[in-house]
């Protein structure tokens, strides 16, 4: 006789256009009341309170036992339009538990009764209602913090990070079977990165998860961090991750390539009207009698200045250079021999030991 009545009421439901519900003034209603599990389903209502956020998930035994009867993945939340109203596409769930089914709405967060509109699942199974249940409708957030980090973050490397993430379960039955998940958003990615169950939440209790948060290599931009209970209590923190010591070595770098680069067109420019004559001595020398400019090695531009002569001192005029040539002007040294075996004797003291006993 109970399984004859249970087919009839799903056949009543089959028959109907659409399923509505309105209850204290809030009006909700499905595009239709059969539907397989995967399926689209809209759902729209108005009457609600502006800007509050509603929570909607597929839920078995009538959604009176809480969120251990209620398909949680398939979940989703969008927030009440300023006239009141509200439109949903919902992907109808799979619950854990069997039907009679519906749709669950509730406010997050908010004191308003939810509203659970029936809705008959292809392939699930058809049971009872436990007559003892009572649904946890709300969990309160009590403290949400987002902590840490490392000083190796600002040059690349991975980011350690805490949430800390406290609910207290305000109503008057106890909470048990629901899951804890965390999300983290950010670099094109969002998924499910911890889980955990929720037992024994007792009325009026509080319970602190603590979660560890790793940040990938090289990230870069917002970085949403989200969590919730079976999809009530959800909360969302961002953390802005920037390698700034990356940033920063790579600007000094680049600045002291420009100023290098500054510099050397610099000394280019001051070079390019340099007049031999002027150069500090002794790096350049003026020979009068041969008509040519000594170019010593640390002269400033003596590269530039011997690839403008284009030729070196031949050997012949070295030798009439020191007084040592057979042709013109031979004996008549232009250097100071003397002075020359003086800087010669401090700067290779042992070249100088050694030439003197060869002799």
């Amino acid at each position: 006789m109970r399984k004859l009545l249970l087919a009839a009421v799903a056949l009543t439901l089959a028959l109907a256009p659409g399923t509505a519900a309105r209850a204290s003034g809030l009006v909700a209603t499905l595009s239709a009341n059969v539907a397989k599990p995967g399926e689209t389903v809209r759902v729209s209502g108005e009457g609600w309170t502006p800007g509050k956020l509603l929570q909607f998930v597929t839920c078995g035994e009538g959604g009176l036992t809480g969120s251990a009867a209620c398909d949680t993945r398939s979940g989703l939340a969008t927030p009440v339009r300023a006239d009141g109203k509200f439109v949903v596409d919902l992907q109808i769930g799979t619950p854990p538990k069997d039907c009679p089914c519906v749709v669950h709405i509730a406010e997050v967060q908010g004191t308003t009764d939810p509203v659970n509109l029936p809705i008959s699942i292809t392939g699930l199974a058809v049971g009872t209602i436990p007559k003892t249940a009572t649904a946890v409708r709300e969990l309160a957030v009590q403290e949400v913090r987002l902590t840490g980090g490392t000083a190796a973050a600002w040059f690349g490397a991975r980011d350690q990070l805490q949430l800390t993430y406290t609910v207290r379960n305000p109503t008057a039955v106890g909470l048990n079977s629901a899951t804890v998940q965390v999300r983290l958003g950010g670099g094109g990615d969002d998924n499910i990165f911890h889980q955990e169950v929720v037992e024994n939440l007792a009325p009026g209790q509080s319970r602190t998860f603590t979660v560890p948060v790793e940040l990938p290599l090289a990230a870069f931009g917002k970085y949403v961090v989200s969590a919730d209970v079976s999809g009530l209590a959800p909360i969302r923190v961002s953390h802005n991750a920037y390698p700034w010591g990356l940033i920063l070595i790579n600007a000094v770098g680049i600045s002291l390539i420009v100023w290098g680069l500054l510099r050397r067109y610099g000394r280019r420019r001051a070079l390019r009207d340099l007049n031999p004559a002027d150069a500090m001595l002794p790096a350049v020398v003026r020979l009068g009698s041969l008509g040519a400019y000594l170019v010593f090695d640390d002269a400033p531009g003596s590269r530039r200045l011997r690839r403008h002569a284009g030729a070196q001192l031949s050997l012949d005029n070295l030798r009439t250079l020191i007084g040592q040539g057979n042709g013109p002007g031979a004996g008549d040294s232009v250097l100071d021999l003397d002075a020359l075996g003086h800087v010669l004797a401090r700067r290779y003291p042992r070249s100088i030991s050694l030439m003197e006993e060869e002799r």
